[in-house]
């Protein structure tokens, strides 16, 4: 049941009916969608790792769920395979008509999502890691020496972390709801102070919410007091977003206060990055109301017109996440000159 609910088809109508709904759908370019070869799966998975789920499309219903109790929270369909090749290929495909400059940023909807995937293990309903996946991917075929990737999923993205946690090419930032590792993933590496390995030192940076109810005002302070002078710093060519919607207010998993349109904000604020070569996409892994999904998604999707963004309270953000940022700071000032 849980199961169920948490992942489903709908994501994906209901975040598109959404946009052509609002008529956004109609100024946007549908990108062609294909699936992903092995060898770009390659580029983040083992071989060992692909070969099994190769396998997928022709096991039984029991041997579909004793493959997924391999893994963490995960289960597979004889579809699953596929559907994940296409997830990667679209998230490429837009990376492609970005850096091509066919068109000037974009939204990949998906499913599976991925940014828990990890080299040798499916986990949190990902199969393959799409964002990872795109990084290497841009990096590998037009020689970007600097890519950003941006986590606003209430999840981390212990996936992508492990991926570049010894690359300096990479930036990763994840904010996730963490309550000194009481929630999933239940991770150490997931706290603040996990920054990166060997070379990758200072390249990974973890907002770890440690209570419930943050709202606009926090998630625009984290913005604009850790991550935005950090990327101005670091001068990204690419940036990729892992973009959950369950951070946002009305998810019951999230329990956060965050109203769809900071999402937005947050949008056009990274924007400014790379000549604005931003590509989001779709993570959403909770459990929370698919109205809200919908929102968000229309929302977030970049598009020169204007829209209202109310704050709740001012921006120097809550008590505990001042307390939190202090200690954040203090784990990051030697590797930028910005914090």
């Amino acid at each position: 049941l849980f199961f169920a609910l948490v992942e489903v088809p709908e994501r994906l109508t209901v975040s598109y009916e959404a946009l052509v709904r609002s008529g956004l759908a109609d100024h946007c370019v549908s990108i062609p969608v294909r699936e992903a070869t092995e060898e770009e799966i390659l580029l983040i998975h083992s071989e060992e790792y692909l070969e099994k789920v190769k396998k997928t499309p022709h096991m039984s219903v029991q041997e579909l769920k004793d493959f997924a109790l391999q893994f963490n929270a995960v289960y597979f369909h004889p579809n699953s395979y596929h559907c994940a090749k296409l997830a990667v290929g679209a998230a490429l495909q837009l990376v492609d008509h970005v850096l091509m400059g066919k068109v000037r940023n974009g939204m990949a909807l998906v499913r599976p999502p991925g940014h828990h995937s990890m080299r040798d293990a499916a986990c949190g309903f990902c199969t393959f890691n799409n964002v990872a996946i795109a990084a290497q991917y841009a990096k590998q075929k037009y020689g970007l020496k600097r890519v950003l990737i941006v986590d606003w999923d209430i999840h981390h993205g212990q996936g992508v972390q492990y991926c570049f946690e010894d690359d300096p090419s990479v930036l990763y930032f994840s904010w996730h709801r963490y309550e000194h590792s009481i929630f999933w993933p239940h991770l150490p590496e997931s706290d603040y102070d996990a920054v990166g390995k060997d070379k990758g030192v200072g390249f990974n940076i973890n907002v770890p919410w440690n209570k419930v109810g943050m709202t606009n005002s926090d998630f625009l302070s984290v913005f604009c007091h850790v991550l935005l002078p950090v990327a101005y710093e670091f001068c990204p060519e690419l940036v990729l977003v892992s973009a959950g919607y369950d951070s946002g207010i009305g998810d019951p998993e999230g329990e956060m206060c965050a109203t769809p349109d900071i999402f937005a904000h947050l949008t056009h604020l990274l924007m400014n990055l790379a000549g604005g070569k931003v590509c989001a996409v779709l993570e959403c892994p909770g459990v929370y109301p698919l109205c809200a999904l919908g929102s968000q998604t229309v929302l977030v999707v970049p598009r020169p017109c204007r829209y209202s963004f109310h704050m709740t309270r001012p921006l120097k953000g809550h008590r505990l996440y001042q307390r939190s940022r202090r200690a954040q700071d203090n784990s990051h000032k030697r590797f930028w000159l910005l914090i």
